[in-house]
C-alpha cells in the first residue's frame, strides 16, 4: 500500500486556508492545518496544530511535531496572510513590518524550517500563497502588494536553487477572492483625512465588483493541480480572468496598463 503523502498547511482556521486542508484530506493527503488558536476550530479528517509564523520558536515547535507523527514531510503550503488596507503614506513603519513579517518572513522560516527535512527525503513540494496584487499594485494596499511581490522574487529564486534537490517551488497567484480574509484587514492607526474622499470611493467600488470575486474552492482546486502535476510551473492563476490580468502587466505598455487599472478602479 502506497504511502499516504503529508503536507503542513500554514493559516487553516478558516476561509481559503481551511477549504484547502478539506479538500486534501478528501483526496487522501495526511493533512496538518496550523492557526495560532488550533483548539478554536473543529476539523474533519485532519489535525490543527498551533504556529505562528512570526515567531521562530513556533515554528520550530510545529514542524517538529509533525515530523515526530509521520516523519516527514512531502508539501508545505504557505497561506496564512495578513493584510494592511492603507495608502502607502499614512502607514506606519510598525504597520508595515508586520505586514512583512507574516507574508514575507513567515514564508521564509516555514521554508528554512521544511527546506532540510526535504532534502534529506530528496525531494518535496513547496507552494506559495501569493497574489495579483504581487504583480499589479492596487490601492489603497500598497504595503500589502509589496509583501507578495517580495514574496514572488523569494519564491522564483529559491526554485531555481532548490531544484538540486528535487524540490519544486510553485506560486498561487489568486485574484479577488469570497473570503473571510478580507473582511480582517487591518486598518492604519492614524488614517490621513486627505484620502478620505478616495477611501470610500474604493469602498464602494469594492462593493460593485464583490460579484467578480470566486469561491476559495477555485483556488483550492488550483492547489490540487500544482500538487498532481509532475512538473509544476513557477506561477498558477486561478481563473481565466486571474490569468488575463497576470500577462497584461507583461503584453501591455506601462502607461496603457496604469490607464487600465485606473479606469477599473474608477479612478
Amino acid at each position: 500500500m502506497a504511502q499516504r503523502q503529508v503536507v503542513l498547511i500554514t493559516g487553516a482556521s478558516m476561509g481559503l486556508g481551511h477549504e484547502m486542508a478539506e479538500m486534501l484530506a478528501r483526496d487522501g493527503w495526511t493533512v496538518y492545518g496550523t492557526s495560532r488558536e488550533p483548539e478554536n476550530y473543529s476539523t474533519h479528517g485532519w489535525r490543527m496544530i498551533e504556529l505562528d509564523v512570526t515567531d521562530g520558536a513556533s515554528v520550530r515547535a510545529c514542524v517538529d511535531e509533525v515530523m515526530q507523527r509521520e516523519g516527514r514531510i512531502d508539501a508545505l503550503v504557505n497561506n496564512a496572510g495578513y493584510g494592511l488596507s492603507a495608502f502607502a503614506e499614512e502607514a506606519t513603519v510598525d504597520e508595515i513590518r508586520a505586514q512583512f513579517d507574516t507574508n514575507y518572513l513567515g514564508v521564509h522560516h516555514m521554508c528554512q524550517a521544511v527546506l532540510p527535512i526535504m532534502r534529506e527525503q530528496g525531494g518535496g513540494r513547496i507552494v506559495n500563497i501569493s497574489s495579483l496584487s504581487g504583480l499589479i499594485g492596487t490601492p489603497p494596499s500598497a504595503h500589502y502588494s509589496a509583501s507578495k511581490h517580495a514574496l514572488e522574487a523569494y519564491s522564483q529564486t529559491m526554485r531555481l536553487e532548490v531544484a538540486q534537490f528535487g524540490i519544486r517551488v510553485s506560486i498561487i497567484e489568486p485574484g479577488l477572492t469570497k473570503s473571510a480574509f478580507r473582511e480582517n484587514v487591518a486598518k492604519p492607526a492614524e488614517p490621513l483625512a486627505a484620502y478620505d474622499d478616495l477611501r470610500e470611493h474604493l469602498r464602494e467600488q469594492g462593493v460593485r465588483t464583490e460579484k467578480l470575486a470566486h469561491p476559495t474552492v477555485v483556488v483550492a482546486r488550483t492547489l490540487r493541480r500544482v500538487l498532481r502535476a509532475r512538473s509544476p510551473r513557477l506561477r498558477y492563476t486561478c481563473t481565466r480572468l486571474d490569468w488575463l490580468g497576470a500577462h497584461l502587466i507583461c503584453w501591455l505598455p506601462e502607461g496603457v496598463m496604469h490607464w487600465l487599472v485606473r479606469k477599473v478602479f474608477g479612478l
